[in-house]
């Protein structure tokens, strides 16, 4: 019995033993050894690598629903669900005709110059008149009476009002201008990033209110991973801290994407424990994905490379931003 239980402990011992060992490898000498790379693409001596026991699951860092910022009934749709979409780029339109015209309007009242140029003639009317007054005056006093002389002066003044009045107002029409045009431009549905349709919500000849979603869509350029690091590391992870992340599905074949690894960067790190078990700090890593190799929904293979705990650490990992995806051996 007691040789069992001998051989029982030395297994659990062996058996933890391993566990920690893929828990947590010291980089050293292999830290140059290639990985689907050149030996630069590695982290430096010194740094160790936390692999966590629990895949990491990957899911969209920009996700919306689009709305439409007013109401009407939808008049086209430009996209699909599928179809990528640049920043600002066009997925539907309102019916806009009467938006168009208020637009036309407005222009036309900007480009009036009549009010403007007849309050321009009344200043030079009035201004002429008061000279007249004026040169009578100097060939012989009271050639003209004071009452006119006051006369013709408030009328040259009422005519200077005139000319401010009118460019106000066309000040104001330039406004207005601004306004039909920009409530012109909310007839179209925009697309607040790049990104990619994920849903459609409306159909053309239905009612869309104010604010109310029209499409869903996501960025796939970036994307982010969370995950669970055991309490034992919480205060040795840092945001910007360098990982890697290898996807896993469970395809009955392997995917392409499964051969490789995305590095990216630790940006947040969750100030309180998990409420459950106590036993883990909740962490987010983002990662580019200029490829769209990278799916939300998938789990992967979580790497996190921590500065050694001794003082003559090595250099810093090297972060490639322009090369996040790289061949596994």
């Amino acid at each position: 019995m007691k040789t069992k239980t001998r051989t029982s402990m030395k297994r659990k011992s062996l058996a933890g033993l391993l566990a920690g060992a893929l828990l947590m490898m010291v980089v050293g000498a292999a830290a140059t050894a290639q990985v689907g790379g050149s030996a630069a693409d590695e982290p430096g001596a010194g740094y160790q690598r936390l692999v966590l026991p629990e895949l990491a699951h990957i899911n969209w860092l920009e996700e919306s629903d689009v709305a439409a910022l007013r109401e009407g009934v939808l008049e086209k749709m430009e996209l699909k669900a599928g179809m990528p979409v640049k920043r600002g780029g066009a997925i539907g339109f309102l019916h806009r005709r009467s938006a168009e015209l208020t637009v036309e309007k407005a222009k036309r009242q900007v480009e009036a110059n009549g009010p403007r140029e007849k309050a321009n003639a009344e200043v030079e009317v009035a201004t002429a008149v008061c000279a007249r007054d004026q040169i009578l005056n100097k060939r012989r006093q009271d050639m003209v009476a004071a009452e006119e002389v006051a006369k013709h002066l408030g009328e040259f003044k009422v005519a200077r009002a005139s000319v401010q009045d009118a460019e106000e107002k066309h000040e104001i029409d330039k406004a207005d201008l601004d306004l039909a045009q920009q409530a012109l431009d909310e007839h179209t549905i925009r697309a607040p990033y790049d990104g990619v349709i994920t849903k459609v919500w409306k159909d053309p000849g239905e009612s869309v209110r104010a604010n109310e979603a029209v499409v869903k869509m996501g960025n796939l350029n970036r994307l982010a991973a969370d995950c669970y690091v055991p309490i034992d590391y919480a205060d040795r992870i840092k945001e910007g801290l360098v990982v890697e992340i290898q996807p896993k599905s469970k395809a009955r074949v392997p995917l392409a994407v499964e051969k490789k690894r995305f590095r990216g960067k630790v940006t947040f790190v969750d100030p309180q424990i998990q409420a459950i078990g106590e036993t883990a700090v909740h962490i987010r890593a983002e990662f580019d994905n200029p490829g769209w190799e990278l799916r939300p929904g998938l789990e992967g293979i979580l790497t996190i490379y921590l500065p050694a705990e001794s003082a003559a650490a090595g250099s810093p990992p090297a972060d490639n931003s322009t090369r996040t995806a790289r061949n596994n051996p």
